[in-house]
């Protein structure tokens, strides 16, 4: 069955776009400017999700699956590399629920949403940016003796978070002091097929003028 991801470059898409290259998930792809809502293919996103939204993944029969945590979950549970798909009866799944969640709530909607929002004021930017530390503070503790932020491979959990680092200095955010979330950072981003990814979203993102993200 074909799936499709509507996705916006650089967005949380993103992240669900590692999951598929990691896991070696099939995944057709329909690019789209998140400024106008306007799919590549034509049509709008709005006639897919009404809330104009990403990440959402459309199947052959018509069906959506929305919402950027339950994506990746859905995504990696279609995976068959080992190693890197986790089933409920893991011992390490909800771990990798418990981080997808905590960059869902804490990082994405927490500080992206505010810091990236036209309408929102410099004053309240700064006051979102401020919570930042505490959570780098973190994630920096947890991966002191941790590669990964699950077990010791790649999860659907460090995609989520591999695509904050990505828009992290967009934001204005500056985890330089946070050492091993340094290291961290810069592992995931040197993942050849993250890389790559990330590379060829920045070009389409220039090739369909979105101007969604500052400085990108």
């Amino acid at each position: 069955m074909t799936t499709t991801l509507m996705h916006a470059p650089l967005t949380c898409s993103l992240a669900a776009r590692f999951v598929a290259a990691e896991g070696d998930v099939p995944l057709e792809i329909a690019f789209l400017n998140l400024a106008t809502k306007e799919l590549e293919r034509g049509g709008s996103l709005y006639d897919i999700n009404p809330l104009g939204q990403v990440s959402v993944l459309q199947f052959e029969d018509g069906t959506t699956l929305t919402e950027t945590s339950t994506v990746l979950l859905y995504l990696q549970s279609l995976s068959e590399k080992t190693g890197f798909r986790r089933d409920p009866s893991d011992v390490d799944y909800f771990q990798m629920v418990r981080w997808i969640a905590f960059c869902a709530t804490e990082l994405h909607k927490q500080i992206f949403r505010v810091v990236f929002y036209n309408e929102a004021t410099d004053d309240v930017k700064d006051r979102v940016r401020d919570l930042a530390p505490q959570r780098f503070e973190l994630l920096d503790r947890h991966l002191a003796d941790r590669e990964f932020l699950v077990g010791d491979s790649f999860s659907a959990a460090d995609a989520y978070l591999s695509w904050f680092f990505v828009l992290s200095r967009n934001a204005r955010l500056d985890e330089s002091g946070y050492s091993n979330l340094v290291a961290y950072r810069d592992r995931m981003l040197a993942r050849p097929k993250i890389a790559e990814l990330i590379e060829s979203d920045r070009l389409k993102d220039r090739e369909l003028d979105q101007r969604i993200i500052p400085g990108v």
